[in-house]
């Protein structure tokens, strides 16, 4: 019995399947989106201002928000210093892969901490497991005066290789600051900034201030 198909129109078949595969059009990759830095100073601040809206809509509407629920029909949103770009700060980072989490990495900024109040601050970084979600939680003169929760506030850090930003603009409470049920990681002794670092979020008549 002769065979169905010749060796060469199974090589022609083969070749036309692997020329079709490999010209096949593919859908082109976004590129993932990166956050927009103070540099670019007028987007920078629109960005800000858009994810600042965004937050209040979220603590309005969440059941997992950590505004009481018996205050969020009248939450009207947070209470933040103006924006100032010079808080928008670059440091060097240090990744330490062996420390015990929550603690990721190390940044080092030419600002005065605690006790020695001169530069420079070495902070703990936080983060999770796969040290994503990379965050500073520090502490600072306003709360000493009862702008900020006493606790401390987060701010998160962008990291790129050994350089991070940190844009104490988007310095936030945590949530145990609006709502005694939940409990927050505290800031370490060291990132304790001997300043007022007048920027981010500050009290407003929906923090449990003290």
């Amino acid at each position: 019995m002769r065979p169905l198909l010749s060796w060469q129109w199974l090589l022609i078949i083969v070749v036309v399947v692997v020329m079709g595969l490999l010209l096949w059009p593919r859908p082109e990759k976004k590129p993932a989106e990166r956050p927009i830095f103070c540099e670019q100073e007028s987007l920078y601040v629109r960005a800000l201002k858009r994810d600042r809206l965004i937050k209040d809509s979220l603590f309005r509407i969440l059941a997992t928000s950590p505004i009481p629920e018996e205050k969020r029909s009248a939450f009207r949103g947070l209470e933040y210093y103006d924006i100032r770009s010079e808080w928008c700060l670059r440091g060097r980072y240090e990744a330490l892969p062996n420390a015990v989490l929550p603690v990721i990495g190390r940044l080092y900024l030419l600002r005065p901490t605690l006790d020695s109040c001169r530069p420079p601050a070495v902070l703990t970084v936080y983060g999770d497991a796969h040290a994503r979600n990379p965050y500073v939680a520090f502490w600072d003169s306003t709360a000493a005066v009862g702008e900020t929760y006493e606790g401390g506030r987060y701010v998160p850090v962008f990291i790129e290789g050994d350089s991070a930003i940190i844009d104490f603009n988007r310095a936030y409470f945590p949530y145990c600051a609006y709502n005694p049920n939940y409990i927050c990681l505290p800031y370490p002794p060291n990132n304790r900034f001997c300043e007022y670092i007048r920027a981010g979020e500050r009290y407003g008549a929906y923090v449990a201030h003290p």
